[in-house]
């Protein structure tokens, strides 16, 4: 009765090493005509993988400038007694926007001009005078320095009323305008700010230190931000001479043609540059690429006999993507066969059978 449980085991060991046995040469043996003809496989489309020069670029944030603006001030105070500013209407160079009252400066220069005159005139005497020695030299020093103070005095005033009629400095479209004739303005208030009325705008933008810096008539790309379209070239006409203490760019200033892309001072616009030389890369479809934590792949598909293809799963590092295609830096080769509609469905080793290839 001892030996029943030993027996028991003995016997069950037996089988278990058995089935094990016969599963592991089941697992070495080949195929059979059967299970080959339904190896599972997948049906896609593929590119031959193409060599492009791409240039690498970066985009930054610029500031539509205009190339002329200005904050327009009166450097003396007094009473408006005319008023030429319409809100957004264009004046001309040299006409007239703000004029104060200089009543009292305009009376002072008739007597100013009426001092000037006469000492003039006391000169004139005096110099003919000493020609024949009936004067002396003092009286023509003092002769000039009269007229020389007259003179002063007519300047002064001159330039007192010339800053009471405040003129357009160019060309410009008027701000929105809040004065009116017979308000009193103190020196220094804000009048108005004018833009000029050019063919060209600026934009500034800057760029990291850890660029090279751009040369000068350089090309860049300007867009309005939330636009992908309408893209413009600009030259860059300026470059800052000194890096910036706070962020470490260094600014630009890039010229375009209103024409081409009329925005306002102060806009918002996106600058594409070009901070790399152009090399020759490896461009795919985006829909090739698959993703995990650990990078970005592709499938390749290697030829074997029967017109059918095996799928390799290749590691690959994404330079950039432009639209619908990825630019490749390693990890492709120009001409390789990769899955692109319906990659996403293969696996390392897998049979794949080309529904179209392009060669890209």
């Amino acid at each position: 009765m001892k030996f029943k449980p030993w027996l028991i085991t003995l016997f069950l060991l037996t089988i278990t090493l058995f089935s094990l046995y016969h599963y592991k040469q089941l697992l070495m043996s080949p195929p059979t005509a059967a299970e080959q003809q339904f190896e599972p496989s997948a049906t896609v489309d593929a590119i031959k993988a193409a060599s492009i020069e791409f240039q690498k670029t970066t985009q930054v944030s610029g500031e539509v400038k205009a190339v002329k603006q200005l904050e327009l001030k009166n450097e003396l105070a007094g009473k408006i007694i005319a008023l030429n500013l319409v809100s957004g209407s264009v004046v001309e160079k040299g006409q007239i926007l703000v004029e104060l009252q200089h009543t009292e400066e305009k009376a002072k220069l008739i007597a100013a001009n009426a001092q000037l005159t006469l000492s003039k005139h006391n000169l004139t005497r005096y110099t003919t005078l000493k020609e024949s020695n009936e004067v002396s030299q003092e009286l023509v020093d003092q002769a000039h320095a009269d007229y020389a103070l007259a003179h002063s005095n007519v300047t002064l005033l001159q330039d007192s009323i010339s800053k009471k009629i405040i003129k357009a400095p160019f060309t410009a479209v008027v701000g929105i305008n809040n004065l009116e004739v017979g308000q009193y303005l103190d020196n220094n208030t804000l009048i108005n700010t004018l833009v000029g009325v050019d063919d060209y705008l600026w934009i500034d933008f800057s760029l990291p230190q850890t660029y090279n810096d751009l040369p000068l008539h350089t090309t860049v790309l300007i867009n309005k931000v939330g636009s992908r379209t309408n893209q413009i070239k600009g030259q860059i006409i300026a470059i800052n001479p000194t890096l910036s203490a706070n962020s470490r760019h260094l600014k630009y200033r890039a010229k375009i043609l209103k024409a081409e892309l009329p925005l306002r001072p102060n806009t918002l616009v996106n600058v594409t540059v070009a901070v790399e030389d152009s090399k020759s890369r490896i461009a795919i479809p985006d829909l090739a690429l698959t993703h995990d934590q650990f990078g970005d792949y592709v499938f390749v598909l290697q030829p074997e006999a029967g017109g059918s293809y095996r799928a390799e799963r290749q590691k690959v590092v994404v330079l950039e993507r432009i639209a619908e295609q990825a630019i490749i830096s390693s990890g492709l080769l120009k001409d390789q066969i990769i899955a692109t509609d319906g990659a996403f469905k293969l696996q390392t080793g897998m049979k794949v059978f080309i529904n179209k290839l392009i060669d890209g």
